[in-house]
C-alpha cells in the first residue's frame, strides 16, 4: 500500500526491508525483525488453511519512507481460536515528511484490511497521553474499553524475605492444571464488554505464562480443583513485540487479607528476579493501588486499552417477543368478522 505521496510505503515486512538496516544504526533491531519475518511466513501458511490451522505467529507491518523503517506494528492472535488480535505499535525512527498520525493511520488500516479470516476483534493497548495515536484509533471505530496502572520495582529492591508467604499457602507456576483456577482471576477483572471482545478461554492463559508468573494458592475445602485449592492472586505475562516483562496483576473483587502479606511477597520476587520488569493493574483498584505504592514501587503512567469488535450483540427471544408489532397482536382477535349470534335460551312453543 502506497499513500499519495509515493516516499511512504505501508506493507507487510520483508527481507529487503531486513538489507536497509545492516549498515545503518539500526542494526541491533536485525535479530529482532529477522525472527519477525520468519514468523509472518509461517503466519500467511497458516491462513492458507483457514479450516485446518489455528494461526499462533505474529504477522509485521512495517511504514518506510526512502529506504528508512519508521515504524513497526505487529499483529498477534490474542486467543488461540484465532478471532480476537493484538496490535502493537513501535515507533523506530522519527518521520522526517509524514505525520507520525498518518503513519499510524496507515498501518492500523491496512491491519484491519488484511486481517485473518477468522478475526472478528481487535485490541491495543497505548498510553492515556498520547493523543496522536487516540484520535487516528478513534477514528478508526477503536473504544476504551478498560484503564490500568504502571509501576516499575524500586531501586534498591526491597528485601524483603521472599519466604514469608501466608500461611498454608503456595506461590505455583501456571501450568495446565493451574490455568483453570486463574480463569476465576482474570474473568473477575474484566467487563462483560472487554470478555465479548477478546473472546478468551482458560486454555488462553497459558500463552501468558514465563518468567515472574505464578499463581498464590490457598486450601479451600468448599473449591474443588488443584488439591482443593483456590487461587487469591496471580501474575500473568503480557506478550510483546519488543520482548519486554510486562506482568499483570490478577485477583479476587474482594480484597483478601491474606493478600497484605503475600502481595508484598510476590513483588519482593519480582523485584529481586527481574528488576526491569514492568507491573499493571486495573486502575480502579484503588486498594491494589495503595498497597503497591506502599511498597515502593513507582508508578510511572496510566495506560488505556481499547478494542474495536465485528461482533453483533443477539437478542433474546423474550425481548423479541415483546417487542411484535400491534398489528401482529391484534390479529388473533380478527376483528374484521361479524360475530356470531348467541344462541337463545328461550323455549320454543
Amino acid at each position: 500500500m502506497e499513500s499519495s505521496s509515493s516516499s511512504l510505503r505501508v506493507e507487510p515486512l520483508k527481507a529487503t526491508h531486513l538489507s536497509w538496516l545492516q549498515a545503518t544504526d539500526q542494526a541491533a533491531l536485525l535479530p529482532r525483525l529477522q525472527t519477525c519475518l520468519l514468523r509472518g511466513w509461517i503466519s500467511r501458511a497458516e491462513s492458507l488453511l483457514p479450516g485446518v490451522l489455528i494461526s499462533r505467529q505474529p504477522l509485521a507491518l512495517v511504514a518506510s519512507e526512502h529506504e528508512q523503517i519508521r515504524t513497526l506494528l505487529v499483529i498477534r492472535p490474542h486467543n488461540r481460536q484465532g478471532s480476537c488480535w493484538r496490535l502493537e505499535l513501535q515507533q523506530l525512527t522519527a518521520s522526517t515528511e509524514h505525520s507520525q498520525g498518518q503513519i499510524n493511520r496507515e498501518l492500523i488500516k491496512l491491519a484491519l484490511l488484511g486481517a485473518h479470516t477468522r478475526s472478528r476483534s481487535w485490541i491495543l493497548r497505548c498510553n492515556e497521553t498520547d493523543s496522536i495515536l487516540l484520535a487516528v484509533l478513534r477514528e478508526l471505530g477503536f473504544q476504551p474499553i478498560r484503564t490500568f496502572c504502571r509501576w516499575r520495582p524500586p531501586a534498591p529492591p526491597s528485601n524483603h524475605d521472599q519466604t514469608t508467604w501466608p500461611d498454608m499457602s503456595r506461590w505455583v507456576a501456571i501450568d495446565r492444571r493451574s490455568a483453570s483456577l486463574v480463569w476465576p482471576l482474570d474473568q473477575a477483572s474484566t467487563t462483560s464488554h472487554q470478555r465479548q471482545i477478546v473472546d478468551r478461554r482458560p486454555e488462553d492463559l497459558l500463552d501468558q505464562r514465563g518468567p515472574g508468573t505464578g499463581i498464590l494458592l490457598s486450601p479451600s475445602v468448599e473449591t474443588s480443583g488443584s488439591n482443593g485449592s483456590v487461587a487469591i492472586a496471580a501474575l500473568v505475562r503480557q506478550q510483546r513485540c519488543d520482548e519486554a516483562l510486562v506482568l499483570e496483576l490478577l485477583r479476587e473483587p474482594a480484597w483478601d487479607e491474606r493478600l497484605d502479606q503475600g502481595l508484598a511477597s510476590m513483588l519482593a520476587t519480582v523485584a529481586k528476579d527481574h528488576p526491569q520488569a514492568t507491573l499493571i493493574c486495573n486502575s480502579e483498584d484503588t486498594t491494589a493501588k495503595e498497597r503497591i505504592n506502599a511498597l515502593g514501587w513507582q508508578q510511572l503512567d496510566n495506560g488505556l486499552l481499547l478494542g474495536r469488535s465485528l461482533w453483533r450483540r443477539q437478542a433474546s427471544p423474550r425481548r423479541l417477543q415483546a417487542t411484535r408489532p400491534l398489528e401482529s397482536m391484534l390479529g388473533r382477535l380478527q376483528p374484521q368478522r361479524p360475530p356470531l349470534p348467541t344462541p337463545s335460551s328461550a323455549r320454543i312453543e
